[in-house]
């Protein structure tokens, strides 16, 4: 095949030269012809001045060499022949005429060729892909530029090399099999790996053609050749991108899926293989939803799945789903359509995310809201939060609108409170709210509400501070109506009282003879004073001094009497509590002058041990010298079969700076471990006339008063009662 490069035209500074040449054989061709006798068809020479002037490829020139050649042949036959053309001369000349034309329009047409290939070799070269020829053992025949561009190497360079061994070809397919395709087909197209010249690896795309002569003869190889290694590289870019997408979609818990427009599924990730189901399955036209819905959530799910498929909307459902045999989970069905800029659906991209968690805890706060109720509703407690930071906002459960029989409608705030409040108590309603607001750590209030009937409900509201992460301050505290649980306590207290009141009554028959003997005494001093002041006033001078020491005595005796009697009738009447300041020495004097008669009865030797200055308290003084009195009574039974000395000790002093303490011990047979815990309870005694409710009045009466009573076993032996009382502080003022 021709080498294509080796036909391009000679270069400028080489024309110069062929010409002068050419000009030269024409003078020397032109001197024989006409200047020496011979007889040849010297002029047939000419032809190669022609063919010189013709390789400059200047088709001018050429012709202007041919008609020269032409004119000095005509010139050498006319000067070579005075006047006489033989045959043979002219037949010489007109060969020679013939042979230079014939050459002209030879070389003529060639450069009309030439210059044609030229251009096509130009347009070659003006064609961005690298295009290389090669002949059927690989040597480079053309190299256009964007050969060299692509690979580097010149034409002068590459021209004769093979061209797998210059670029150093490799590829999946080998090069033998390219060649056998190549003869089979006429045609090949692939991707080659090749190395540039400055050792950098290319890949292209390459297309091959082979060409054959007339005789079908396998003559040369054009190939077309396109660097792709950008595209190569954005292709596995691109790749490594799909398969990390690809790594993230089946990465996500959910069963992320996406089908065609009509609802067709075409992709699926990796959970839904971990479930049993396959693409294949989708594309097929099966229903795979059938296959893992829940039979009772899947007439829902299609319901809502076919309306979102025919309005174009998003796709929402819940429903169960089965993740393996058996075994089914709430999940979020989701989806979201992908339309063209027509508006059209062209794919629908979704989600089912795994809620089972979430849904059972739903489940479980539903119930603990239904048990929340209805523990509310059964304990009568309601909720009220209230939040400060934003401007006082109030949340009331509905045991709270209950309570203050609002209807739902009602917005909970302080305003709806303080109406429903009891005018006397709004004060104190008030103020605990102006607490919160400043901050306090605990709001504690009873209160009353005046319903709209007119009756009355005893509330009580407990809230403690939480700071949220919002801001502020929350105050989350309950509401419990008290109403029936203040009315029984005030029942029990008027049943208290008249039990108390009973073993008052009891008490006193039980010293009814250390009453008489009180009394008796008295009653008899004033009788025999008033004796004596008769007889002093009967004698002859009457002696006005020892009338009037005598009378005197009848009036203290009187009053005496008089004042036996009032703690008698104070202690049997039946009264409401009444606390009031009270000395406690003298409550304990006067407790032991009413058991004096009792002591002498049963020989009880008392120690009394009063502190000095002696302790005030606040409480009713009726109700503690019960308690006195019943206690010295238990110990005065309780060494009643005691041989030995009887000895009672009753002493008084401060247990600390708020509590006065009172301290009853006997001598007698003490407190068995079997009793020590039932000691206060109701109904247990260890008389058998006894009823068991001393000393547990005796508990209600100090713990009513802010004291505690209890019960030791001394080492000394017998029994040690003692009870505490609060020091009066100003409260009895202010009650």
């Amino acid at each position: 095949m021709k080498t294509f490069p080796r036909a391009l035209p000679i270069a400028n500074r080489d024309s110069s030269l062929v010409t002068t040449l050419a000009a030269v054989i024409a003078l020397v061709v032109f001197g024989i012809d006409a200047l020496t006798p011979l007889d040849i068809a010297v002029a047939v020479f000419y032809v190669v001045v022609v063919l010189l002037v013709a390789s400059t490829n200047n088709r001018q020139a050429t012709l202007a060499a041919a008609l020269g050649c032409v004119a000095l042949t005509l010139l050498g036959f006319a000067m070579s022949h005075d006047s006489g053309y033989t045959s043979g001369a002219i037949a010489r000349c007109l060969v020679s005429l013939v042979a230079i034309g014939t050459t002209s329009f030879l070389s003529l047409r060639n450069q009309a060729a030439t210059t044609t290939l030229q251009e096509q070799v130009e347009l070659l070269n003006l064609a961005h892909d690298a295009i290389v020829v090669h002949d059927m053992n690989d040597r480079i025949t053309f190299w256009n530029h964007g050969a060299q561009a692509l690979y580097g190497w010149t034409a002068q360079q590459a021209l004769g090399k093979s061209i797998h061994t210059l670029t150093q070809t490799s590829s999946a397919v080998p090069v033998e099999q390219i060649r056998d395709e190549l003869l089979r087909t006429n045609r090949w197209h692939g991707e080659l790996q090749r190395v540039r010249h400055d050792g950098s690896v290319v890949v292209i795309s390459s297309r091959s053609a082979l060409w054959r002569d007339a005789t079908g003869a396998p003559r040369a190889v054009l190939a077309t050749n396109n660097d792709i290694t950008k595209r190569k590289e954005m292709e596995a870019k691109l790749q490594r991108q799909q398969e990390e997408l690809r790594a993230t979609i089946d990465a996500i818990p959910g069963m992320v899926w996406s089908c065609s427009g009509d609802g067709r599924l075409t992709f699926i990730n990796r959970r839904w293989n971990d479930m049993g189901v396959t693409l294949e399955e989708g594309e097929n036209g099966t229903d795979v939803w059938s296959a893992i819905v829940h039979p009772a959530d899947l007439p829902q799910m299609q319901r809502d799945w076919q309306t979102a498929i025919a309005a174009g909307t998003s796709f929402e459902n819940v429903s169960r789903i089965r993740t393996r045999p058996g075994v089914y989970r709430w999940m979020h069905l989701g989806a979201e359509p992908l339309r063209d800029e027509a508006g059209m659906i062209l794919r629908w991209y979704g989600v089912n995310t795994d809620i089972e968690e979430r849904k059972q805890a739903e489940q479980a706060l539903e119930r603990s809201e239904a048990f929340l109720l209805d523990a509310q509703r059964l304990s009568r407690t309601g909720s009220i939060a209230t939040h400060f930071a934003d401007e006082s906002s109030m949340w009331w459960s509905d045991e709270a609108y209950r309570i203050f029989d609002y209807p739902p409608e009602v917005e909970p705030s302080i305003e709806a409170i303080l109406a429903r409040t009891h005018p006397d108590d709004r004060a104190l309603v008030r103020g605990a709210f102006e607490q919160g607001n400043g901050g306090a750590g605990l709001v504690d209030v009873e209160h009353r509400l005046a319903m709209p009937d007119g009756s009355v409900k005893y509330v009580h509201y407990v809230a403690h501070l939480n700071t949220p992460r919002s801001g502020g301050s929350e105050y989350v505290g309950a509401l419990m109506d008290i109403t029936e649980t203040k009315l029984a306590q005030e029942a029990l207290a008027r049943s208290s009282a008249e039990l108390a009141h009973v073993t008052r009554v009891t008490l006193l028959g039980e010293l009814a003879a250390s009453i008489a003997h009180e009394v008796t005494q008295p009653i008899a001093a004033v009788a025999a004073c008033g004796g004596a002041a008769l007889r002093w006033l009967n004698r002859p001078t009457p002696e006005l001094g020892e009338v009037e020491q005598s009378v005197t005595q009848m009036i203290r005796d009187a009053k005496r009497a008089s004042e036996i009697i009032q703690r008698i009738r104070a202690m049997a009447k039946k009264r409401d509590r009444s606390p009031t300041s009270v000395d406690l020495n003298g409550i304990v004097s006067e407790s032991v002058e009413l058991m004096r008669r009792e002591f002498e009865r049963h020989r009880v030797e008392l120690q009394l041990e009063l502190d000095e200055p002696s302790a005030i308290v606040c409480c009713d003084r009726v109700q503690l010298q019960q308690v006195l009195v019943n206690l010295l009574m238990n110990s005065v039974q309780a060494m009643a079969d005691v041989g030995g000395a009887r000895k009672l000790r009753l002493a008084t002093r401060l247990a600390d700076p708020e509590h006065a303490q009172v301290v009853v011990q006997d001598s007698g047979t003490g407190i068995g471990e079997e009793n020590a815990d039932r000691l206060f309870s109701t109904f247990f005694t260890t008389k058998a006339e006894g009823m068991g409710m001393g000393l547990s009045i005796c508990r209600s009466i100090v713990e009513a008063h802010g004291g505690r009573i209890w019960a030791e076993s001394p080492e000394t032996g017998g029994a040690m009662l003692q009870f505490i009382l609060p020091v009066d502080e100003g409260r009895c003022h202010e009650q």
